[in-house]
């Protein structure tokens, strides 16, 4: 157990940020990270304590793993610290892991049931070490980050904070607190100070130099809490049956953004590393960075993603200088020692493909870094991020089908989003990217026509997770649901097993929504067949190639061990050489016909038209919105 006095060659600040389960153990927390740097530079001494990481010490790292990822949409990790904040107000477990049987589709078993009882189990010894581990009494502010699976953790130590030490100042933040969640949040847990319910950077630090101070805090925009007068105006909060209630508009006045991000400070991740170092589970982490070289969606300024509840209602997007992000990377890199670093940007800016990247490449810095990037890239952009660095890419692809792509707004096509990926496949990286289904607006067509398609894919990079398309807030689909064919929408069913609460309570803590259609569809039938397909794509992960081999003398080898192969190896010559080739971006027919028809001996209409023809038998090429596209990876 971290012993927070001892353990750190410092005085204990009057600050304490914490960071609670189920945070993920391979990287440090980006937002109370920055704000420690933030208040550092104001002069305010602050640390970050990773409690984290003594609760997978507790219950062993393999388990923490598997909750935090396998149970992070089902609220398991949030329901273990819930029942020992709510106790029996909340149903038994039974019920829970029934719904858990019935939803999912699948056998939850004794063993996985066991493996959550266990971890609940160590709860209220692990929340005993929290407090203990800490003199208190010298601490004037706890803030909590909430995202993640970490808000009934939070309240289970902040309430015990509050009971013996109520001097101290208990602040939430995060994703998790963001607009009406925050509001509610605090309405509903008196042991809440202060909600910040939007981007913190600017009013934080201020924020925390009142209090300090012992001056009248004055509650800053973007902020719900304790008192709150403004001037002459009353107070915004009264207690209503024993709780406290809002009084004014929807939400409080929107938190200011940070619009210059070159302005931020470097984030301070020491307090993560000299956890890391000393923890028993070190051997076993492989550690990342996180930094962020831009915040909101260039993209959904215009166009909203129907399904994206991403950024809140802040999606304005602004974008580090090039010559800031690279100094920032080079000062993380350089002072922790790690290779390995993870954007939590939501978009990539592609202005940096003129910037930013030819930074890394002159550098010759030997970093790998992770970003999530929209598909409509061309061959050779895909090529600079590799050559950059880039390891790992996140990509939004969601589906091929371009008639659901439009209706979701995703500024990207189905074709774009095929090539894009064989690509990236190309190269020995982790590519990462998810198939839904249950989008309003689609057909059962569609899923014939993927469920075609995917065996013919299944050499390249497979779905990381297939789900059916979420209502979460902020997104179009939540704001104007009935726009869009949905009905009844309801919070998501895991919440009535961690919060004991009215459904009207639920529905404003609630960030995902389960919805109806208002047809009645049933996406689990029309899109079997294609989901099955993906899920044997995923199977196959690995095992399967299908390569194009440029040979010097002009001819072109193409290997296939795929399932549907016809053939282990096929050679092409000629114009049938140079046409496969000039097919690695989608193509029409007419485009084939003119770049065909100006070699030298080059086929008639009727012969191209067969030769197209047999290669998409073949499953060497895909048709794609009027588009021939060679499937065939090259060798690199």
């Amino acid at each position: 157990m971290l012993d927070v006095n001892k353990d750190l060659d410092m005085d204990l600040p009057p600050v304490l940020l914490i960071n609670m389960p189920f945070a993920n153990l391979r990287w440090p927390n980006l937002g109370p990270s920055l704000l420690k740097a933030a208040l550092i530079r104001e002069g305010i001494p602050c640390r970050v304590i990773n409690f984290n990481f003594d609760f997978a010490e507790q219950i062993g790292y393999e388990r923490y793993q598997w909750i935090a990822d396998c149970f992070a949409f089902v609220q398991g990790g949030e329901r273990l610290f819930a029942k020992f904040y709510f106790g029996d107000l909340l149903p038994e477990d039974e019920s829970y892991f029934e719904e858990l049987r019935t939803r999912n589709g699948r056998d939850f078993g004794s063993e996985e049931q066991q493996e959550l009882q266990e971890a609940a189990k160590a709860v209220p010894g692990f929340i005993l070490k929290c407090f203990q581990a800490v003199d208190w009494s010298r601490v004037k502010v706890v803030g909590f980050s909430v995202s993640f699976q970490q808000t009934m953790a939070s309240m289970c130590l902040t309430r015990l904070i509050k009971q013996h030490f109520p001097h101290i100042v208990t602040v939430f933040g995060g994703a998790g607190c963001e607009g009406e969640m925050g509001i509610a949040l605090w309405e509903q847990f008196p042991e809440v100070d202060y909600v910040f319910l939007g981007e913190a950077d600017l009013t934080f630090p201020p924020f925390v130099r009142e209090l300090l101070a012992g001056e009248q805090v004055r509650v800053p925009p973007g902020t719900i809490g304790l008192p709150v007068t403004e001037g002459s105006r009353s107070t915004t909060f009264r207690e209503v049956g024993g709780k406290r209630r809002f009084l004014g508009e929807h939400t409080p006045p929107a938190s200011p953004i940070v619009c210059d991000l070159d302005r931020l400070p470097f984030p301070d991740f020491d307090d993560y590393f000299h956890r890391l170092s000393n923890s028993p589970l070190r051997d076993e982490i492989e550690p990342f960075l996180f930094f962020e070289t831009s915040r909101g969606c260039w993209w959904g300024e215009k166009h909203h993603c129907k399904f994206c509840g991403l950024n809140g209602s802040r999606l304005t997007f602004r974008s580090k200088s090039a010559q800031r992000a690279f100094e920032e990377l080079v000062y993380l890199t350089s002072r922790y020692g790690i290779p390995r670093i993870c954007a939590a940007d939501n978009i990539f800016d592609y202005r940096y493909f003129q910037s930013f990247l030819p930074l890394l490449v002159e550098a010759g810095l030997q970093v790998s870094f992770v970003y999530e990037l929209k598909c409509n890239l061309s061959r050779t952009q895909v090529q600079q991020l590799v050559q950059a660095g880039l390891g790992a890419a996140q990509l939004g692809i969601e589906t091929f089908v371009s008639r659901i792509l439009r209706a979701a707004s995703k500024g990207a096509t189905g074709l774009q989003n095929l090539q894009t990926l064989k690509w990236f496949s190309e190269y020995p990286i982790e590519v990462e990217w998810n198939l839904l289904y249950g989008f309003p607006g689609e057909s059962p067509e569609d899923y014939d026509w993927l469920a075609a398609l995917i065996p013919s894919l299944v050499h390249l990079a497979p779905p990381l997770a297939i789900g059916r398309v979420r209502m979460d807030r902020f997104s179009p689909y939540f704001e104007d649901p009935e726009a869009h064919g949905l009905v009844n929408p309801r919070p998501h069913w895991s919440l009535r097993f961690v919060y004991p609460f009215p459904e009207e309570v639920l529905r404003r803590l609630a960030y995902s929504y389960e919805f109806d259609f208002e047809d009645g569809r049933n996406p689990e039938i029309y899109a079997r067949e294609a989901l099955q397909a993906a899920r044997q794509w995923q199977e196959l992960k690995g095992q399967t190639t299908f390569r194009a081999f440029d040979r010097e003398d002009g001819v072109l080898i193409l290997t296939d061990t795929r399932p549907c192969a016809r053939e282990f190896q096929a050679r092409l010559k000629g114009w049938m050489r140079d046409l496969y080739l000039f097919c690695d971006q989608g193509r029409t027919f007419r485009s084939i016909a003119e770049f065909v028809g100006s070699r030298l001996g080059g086929p008639d209409s009727a012969t191209l038209r067969q030769t197209l023809s047999q290669w998409l038998q073949n499953r060497w090429m895909a048709f794609v919105d009027d588009h021939y596209l060679s499937l065939a990876t090259r060798s690199q």
